[in-house]
């Protein structure tokens, strides 16, 4: 019976995969190559500039043009959202940032994400006086903050060192709450993601000029479970 089944899907194979092959040529949709230059221009023109001493020779301090060119949109999306990688560390950019979802080590960490959340929001998230807690051997987290004269204050789940997608959850929802014409959206790219801070006419723009599939972060399904 087994034998049978090999020799009928062999058959089937032999009979259609030249014409299967065919089709997924004619009909995958290619992402073509472009050059390094040109995508830097692109999301220069969808307003994502490099912060003051950064040059595009920076962004090539790690990687080869021919790397952009590989991984085409979704590199230099990665690296404008990341820092020099020597002191001062400085960010390429405040307009989106590179997260790493493993970050939960201290004291410190949930200050680090809401700083950079504040950063690329622009000041519309005026986080101030920013006090986290974290102790991992007794599974207890915490982050609080003032925010436009209100005092906040979320406890937060312990998962080894994988921040509490719930954060950002919460944050979108205190968004909401100031009626930003701003929402987080998010590039999934396994533990890590590029956050960014953009209207739905951003959206679509970013969308359509890099075929990125970007999309509105929802933290605990995103980022950390």
């Amino acid at each position: 019976m087994i034998k049978t089944i090999i020799i009928v899907i062999s058959v089937f194979l032999i009979l259609t995969g030249f014409k299967t092959y065919k089709f997924l040529k004619e009909n995958v949709k290619k992402i073509p190559k472009v050059s390094f230059e040109e995508q830097l221009k692109t999301y220069k023109e969808l307003g994502y500039k490099l912060n003051s001493g950064i040059t595009k020779e920076t962004l090539l301090e790690s990687y080869d043009k021919s790397d952009f060119e590989d991984d085409t949109w979704v590199l230099m999306y990665v690296t404008l959202g990341s820092t020099i990688e020597r002191e001062p560390w400085t960010p390429i950019t405040n307009d989106c940032w590179h997260f790493d979802a493993e970050c939960i080590e201290d004291n410190g960490s949930y200050i680090d994400i809401l700083e950079n959340i504040k950063r690329i929001s622009k000041n519309k998230l005026n986080f101030e006086n920013i006090k986290d807690f974290v102790d991992i051997d007794n599974e207890k987290a915490w982050v609080s903050f003032e925010l436009n004269g209100k005092n906040h204050k979320w406890n937060l789940r312990i998962d080894n060192d994988w921040v509490d997608g719930s954060l950002f959850d919460k944050i979108q929802e205190l968004n909401s709450e100031l009626k930003n014409p701003e929402k987080f959206s998010v590039i999934g790219l396994g533990q890590d993601a590029v956050i960014d801070f953009m209207t739905e006419k951003e959206m679509s723009e970013f969308k359509k000029m890099t075929n990125i599939k970007i999309k509105w972060l929802n933290g605990i399904k995103d980022i950390g479970e």
